[in-house]
């Protein structure tokens, strides 16, 4: 007896799709008195996040855990809490050309170069500074893990070498070794203000996925750099266009409560600005966490299809 198991799968398809584009954009608002960084007081020259212990306000990270399941528990269908450790990468070679020249030649010559003959910094590489940041993020993570510190279940980064490295050293040996966290994605929505500096022209698909083995590039991830121009350099509220997007993009398609991201200065500068956060700067190698709620149709089914 034969058993006809034929299905119209372009209806499925048609189906899951239109299940999973919510109706309208989401709101992302930032949710303030969790971390010490929420509050307009403490400043953000002098504050030390490995010393502050994240800026976390809870007793312990438990306490804070147990507070977004209650959040999240009572909240309606279309309406989540989220936690996003936003990471600054480690120094690169371009900030220390910046430091060296001043901000106004760099911005008037030298960042439009490829180096000097001495240094490259065109998609800057981490310096040996910048990777002991990073370490230092590694360190501070693991220390806190041990206090019940919630770890990523989603793990993002800009395209740009500098962000890729530095998430790289943070989480390799912490959660990404491990067989049941989801791999990190190359975002290209996440990178640093785009064109006109060198630092901020990525490299090709082919080196990030050689470089990067472990991670993977979004769907239509190009080979080449299709957004840097030498010409035009984007505006702030461009980016702030740009990231917010990206936001929208994650939340979408990761249901995770914790989240990941490493990025770039002027990018969580504009992340916080459009989650309605007080302006905080990151120093290289810089983590700050956020609450966020999120309201709109969100696609709540991801683990059915996340190995698709």
């Amino acid at each position: 007896m034969t058993i006809n198991l034929d299905l119209d799968l372009s209806a499925v398809s048609h189906g899951l799709q239109h299940e999973k584009q919510p109706a309208a954009p989401l709101k992302i608002s930032h949710v303030p008195g969790y971390f010490r960084q929420d509050d307009a007081a403490t400043d953000d020259k002098k504050f030390d996040y490995i010393a502050e212990n994240f800026g976390l306000v809870a007793k312990s990270w438990t306490d804070l855990e147990e507070q977004i399941e209650q959040l999240n528990h009572k909240s309606g269908e279309d309406v989540s809490y989220r936690v996003l450790y936003l990471a600054r990468h480690g120094q690169g070679w371009h900030n220390v050309a910046e430091s060296y020249y001043g901000t106004p030649a760099w911005d008037a010559y030298w960042s439009k170069l490829d180096g000097n003959g001495t240094i490259t910094w065109n998609d800057a590489k981490l310096t040996d500074q910048g990777v002991v940041e990073a370490q230092k993020a590694n360190a501070a993570f693991k220390k806190g893990i041990k206090e019940h510190m919630p770890k990523p279940e989603g793990y993002y980064t800009s395209p740009l070498s500098r962000a890729a490295s530095t998430l790289d050293i943070t989480w390799s040996d912490i959660s990404l070794n491990q067989r049941n966290t989801p791999k990190a994605v190359i975002k290209e929505g996440l990178r640093e203000t785009i064109g006109v500096h060198t630092c901020d022209r990525r490299d090709t698909k082919t080196y990030l996925k050689k470089t990067y083995s472990k991670f993977v590039t979004e769907k239509g991830f190009a080979e080449k750099d299709p957004l840097w121009t030498a010409d035009v350099r984007e505006s702030n509220p461009d980016r702030n266009i740009r990231l917010q997007a990206a936001l929208q993009d994650i939340f979408r398609s990761d249901g995770s409560t914790y989240i990941s991201i490493t990025a770039h200065g002027g990018a969580i500068q504009s992340i916080l600005e459009v989650i309605g956060h007080r302006a905080f700067s990151l120093q290289t190698g810089g983590v700050i966490p956020v609450v966020v709620k999120v309201e709109g149709e969100q696609w709540q089914n991801l683990e059915l299809f996340r190995h698709w």
